[in-house]
């Protein structure tokens, strides 16, 4: 492998280093879907709403001052919404969490194979593996989240106990900065797998031009014997 496509290789290693960054703070950060409730013949009743993967917190103002309360995603989700919900959420977490642990492995698989000098493609298939793998998570990870946002939290994000004082969410949630940080994820994952994809044909093409004057070198020194 020549040093330019194993600096090509290398460069995948800060693609993956970058998403990863972006799946943590994504996954610890509680603006997955956030919405601002208004309570009915009320103007001066104000609410927001920030709903991560894991926890979530509502801050609402009934009109003399804001209340804020946690949110356990979880139990909200299996209570308010029922199993198909909880499908999608089990599906976005689970995904969004292997794609983490891919771009672990296809980062360290980075390193690996842009040091090594061997021409054993295995390394190189891990790599590809490990980053299709993290592409593929992410993607099933945000389609089953729009599915659950446009389903059930764009018509409610509220508790029971909230929509019983009047309060609702009806069209005034959207969809916050927590889950387009997976949508770059992807974007940074899918130009990963571009790079291998080119170094990979590069190097098979540095090996076509060193292998042919071998063999010409051969055939002439046949000839001569």
């Amino acid at each position: 492998m020549s040093l330019h496509t194993r600096a090509l290789v290398f460069s995948t290693f800060f693609g993956s280093c970058l998403a990863i960054g972006l799946l943590l703070v994504s996954m610890t950060t509680n603006h997955w879907v956030r919405a601002t409730p208004r309570r009915k013949n009320s103007l001066d009743a104000k609410g927001e709403f920030n709903f991560g993967l894991f926890y979530g917190s509502y801050h609402l103002n009934p009109g003399f001052g804001f209340r804020t309360n946690s949110v356990d995603v979880y139990t909200y989700v299996r209570t308010e919404n029922g199993d198909t919900s909880f499908g999608l959420w089990l599906l976005t977490t689970v995904g969004t969490g292997f794609a983490l642990l891919a771009c672990a492995v296809a980062a360290i698989a980075a390193v690996f194979k842009s040091a090594s000098a061997a021409k054993r493609g295995g390394a190189m298939m891990l790599l590809l593996t490990s980053n299709i793998c993290a592409a593929a998570a992410q993607i099933v990870a945000f389609v089953a989240w729009l599915v659950q946002f446009y389903q059930y939290f764009i018509h409610n994000v509220l508790l029971t106990e909230h929509q019983q004082l009047h309060w609702y969410s009806n069209g005034l949630a959207y969809l916050g900065y927590s889950f387009y940080l997976v949508v770059i994820s992807t974007v940074v994952v899918l130009l990963n797998i571009a790079v291998l994809l080119y170094a990979r044909r590069r190097d098979l093409r540095d090996r076509q031009c060193l292998e042919a004057p071998s063999d010409d070198k051969n055939k002439a020194a046949i000839m001569l014997y």
